[in-house]
């Protein structure tokens, strides 16, 4: 037997001086009345009351203050918290590890919604049965581990904690969640090395590690539980269905932009042959449909082609139901049916017009089309001599720079279109030549495209020499009149002749391409294609969960993010013009826009084999003791159960004595009075 004080020596003063109280009361003298009475009944009472609170006479026995004293001493006796030692104590110290990965989501166990119901249900269970002595530990872990309720003995504060868990659509990875379990168990040495004199920093406390999972995380075999004393509560069903998609990927064709091109790649991870379709939508639109027959594990790729412009989002879903809503086929899982992929979208450029004057050329850059791509700036030759110009080119602040009847001194860090003019080196122009008649166009280039040209009328112009690795895009019966050339990772357009001419007469025009449809369209490819308005990559694809780093350009301070479910979130941009962007929880495509233009895009898809393969794992291992304990989640007693040196302790039956004897003294005083 052994005590442990719960008052300090003061309030133990305090105490005695109750009971003290307690017996002066019974010497108090009362200020009595004269009182008639009609019987002599009454005197023995009256008597023995003055006895009672006489001073000079002993005090008589009372069971009044026998009681009252009693429970004064129960009280003080439970305070001193009277104990043994025992060594027959269970679940000292339990920890909980939550499984919230994509694969819980899986609905294959019959009667419940969802395998992580399932897991918290077991949880919730085991919480119940915890005993007042035993402390617990709740961690949520997919491919990050979140502590969600510390070591307590507080049963409603878990029981909170855990309905605050919910499913993610992450991935699994349970290292990060064995580290946080292993911080009290196995507490960290003073070094890293294995010497005798390497003590460790704090006791170890060993503790009952019981994971609910659907074992989605597969064997950890270089983790050293130590202290930790690990089972394994497998959830799910070993024959769970599931097709999912692995793989989505789209992007332009470098040679023809307007082309898109995307590829994906479906399984099906049950043990059953099925039959599905596979759907492909574009910003919406429906584009094509493939139909699938799937053997169980086989895996197939599924290529897609496609022609647009301004497409952004593309979306291939699998329907595993009919046109009435009715599964076609089993599907345990939902989340890996979908898969989004984004094309990098038209970006805004800033253009630089250094003319004399070209009223076609700059009516073509204010198109509606042309204004929702770039930002033109129109400066006169003159502006080639100044300060300005060679920070510009220096600085590489635009990305096309139109030279029309001007030549630079240097050429600038962008591309660059010249216009009866040829960059300072490498470059020739034979004798001008009137008039000129074209004989060949290629056709091919993305500059040429959806151009008709054999009807243009130049009236003088020069036929070009290029540098070496120059493409002629445009021929004439006297040689090149137009012609792409390579430059320190730039490109240079050269045309040999003019749009307009000055003459002494005034301007006057030199083509009449200008009136031909053709010539907003060539306008529109110079954008695109040179000035980088259409990227070839597409959008990066990132997993549910990761951080995500944008950059766009640093004159931004405040964007817009659009997220999948629709709602725009206000997105500061950091000095040097990066966006990170944290909250990437849902699956979809994601756009960083100012004023409604999207400056950026991403997705976010679960593209993982491991959690789309959904059979529940029977075994799992950690570290070198090979395959971990098991429960079965349909056994109630999942225990995790040590012996340990423990208190046993019954100052709960003091209190309740002392509320008997209390109660009892209130029934003898009140029927006294009656």
């Amino acid at each position: 037997m052994s005590t442990l004080s719960a008052l300090p020596p003061w309030q133990w003063l305090l105490l005695g001086g109750v009971a003290t109280g307690i017996v002066l009361l019974y010497f108090l003298k009362l200020k009595r009345q004269p009182l008639t009475v009609p019987s002599t009944y009454l005197w023995s009472r009256a008597i023995e009351d003055v006895h009672v609170n006489s001073l000079l006479q002993r005090l008589r026995r009372s069971l009044l203050l026998f009681l009252q004293l009693l429970v004064v001493g129960l009280a003080a006796l439970a305070l001193l918290r009277p104990g043994w030692q025992s060594s027959d104590q269970r679940d000292r110290r339990l920890i909980f590890l939550l499984d919230t990965s994509a694969s819980m989501r899986a609905t294959d166990v019959p009667d419940a919604p969802s395998r992580f119901e399932v897991a918290r249900g077991l949880i919730r269970e085991r919480i119940d049965r915890m005993h007042d002595t035993d402390v617990a530990m709740l961690i949520a872990f997919n491919d990050r581990a979140e502590v969600l309720q510390s070591f307590t003995s507080d049963r409603n504060r878990l029981r909170e904690s855990l309905r605050a868990a919910q499913p993610t659509d992450r991935p699994t990875n349970i290292v990060d969640a064995l580290r946080a379990a292993a911080g009290l168990a196995n507490p960290n040495r003073a070094r890293d090395t294995d010497s005798v004199s390497d003590a460790p920093v704090a006791t170890a406390q060993p503790a009952d590690l019981l994971i609910f999972s659907d074992g989605g995380f597969g064997d950890v075999p270089d983790f050293d539980l130590q202290n930790l004393r690990a089972t394994y509560v497998p959830v799910g069903t070993e024959d769970a269905a599931n097709v999912g998609i692995l793989a989505f990927h789209a992007q332009r064709n470098p040679e023809v932009p307007e082309q898109i091109e995307a590829f994906a790649r479906v399984v099906n991870t049950g043990k059953q042959a099925v039959e599905l379709d596979a759907t492909l939508s574009l910003d919406g639109r429906f584009q094509d449909a493939v139909a699938l027959q799937l053997d169980p594990q086989q895996e197939v790729g599924l290529p897609f082609q496609l022609t647009s412009v301004d497409a952004m989002e593309l979306k291939l879903a699998l329907e595993v139901n009919d046109a009435s809503g009715k599964p076609r086929i089993r599907d345990d899982l939902a989340i890996d049916n979908v898969a989004h992929a984004a094309i990098t979208p038209l970006r805004m450029i800033s253009v630089l017009l250094v003319s004399p004057g070209n009223r076609p050329l700059e009516l073509a850059l204010q198109t509606e089309q042309t204004s929702k791509l770039c930002r033109v700036e129109t400066v006169t030759p003159e502006f080639l001599d100044s300060q300005a110009y060679t920070k510009r080119v220096v600085e590489g602040t635009d990305e096309l720079i139109i030279f029309d009847r001007c030549q630079p001194g240097r050429m600038p860090a962008c591309n660059t279109v010249m216009i009866g003019s040829v960059p300072p080196t490498g470059w020739q122009r034979e004798a001008l030549q009137t008039p000129l008649f074209l004989i060949d166009i290629d056709r091919t280039h993305p500059l040429m495209r959806f151009l008709e040209l054999y009807t243009l009328q130049i009236v003088q112009g020069h036929p070009l020499q290029g540098p070496p690795g120059g493409l002629d895009l445009l021929a004439s019966d006297q040689g090149p009149v137009m012609i792409l050339a390579p430059r320190d990772g730039y490109q240079d357009l050269v045309l040999g002749f003019e749009i307009l001419s000055q003459t002494p007469d005034g301007v006057v025009f030199n083509s009449d391409w200008p009136v031909q449809r053709s010539w907003p369209v060539f306008v529109l490819n110079l954008l695109r294609h040179l000035g980088g308005v259409i990227d070839s990559d597409a959008a990066p694809s990132y997993r549910p969960g990761e951080t995500v780093v944008l950059r766009v350009d640093n004159r931004f301070q405040q964007l817009e993010l659009q997220t999948p479910a629709g709602g725009r979130v206000p997105t500061a941009v950091e000095p040097g013009g990066n966006v990170p962007i944290i909250d990437t929880e849902a699956t979809g495509l994601y756009q960083l826009t100012d004023d409604g233009q999207t400056l950026a895009a991403f997705t976010i898809n679960l593209f993982d084999q491991q959690e789309s393969n959904i059979a529940m794992a029977a075994v799992r291992s950690i570290g070198s003791r090979g395959p971990i304990g098991t429960q079965d989640a349909n056994d109630a007693r999942i225990d995790g159960s040590s012996q340990v040196a423990a208190r046993g302790e019954f100052w709960r039956v003091l209190l309740l004595l002392a509320l008997v004897c209390l109660s009892a003294e209130w029934i003898y005083y009140t029927r006294r009075l009656a």
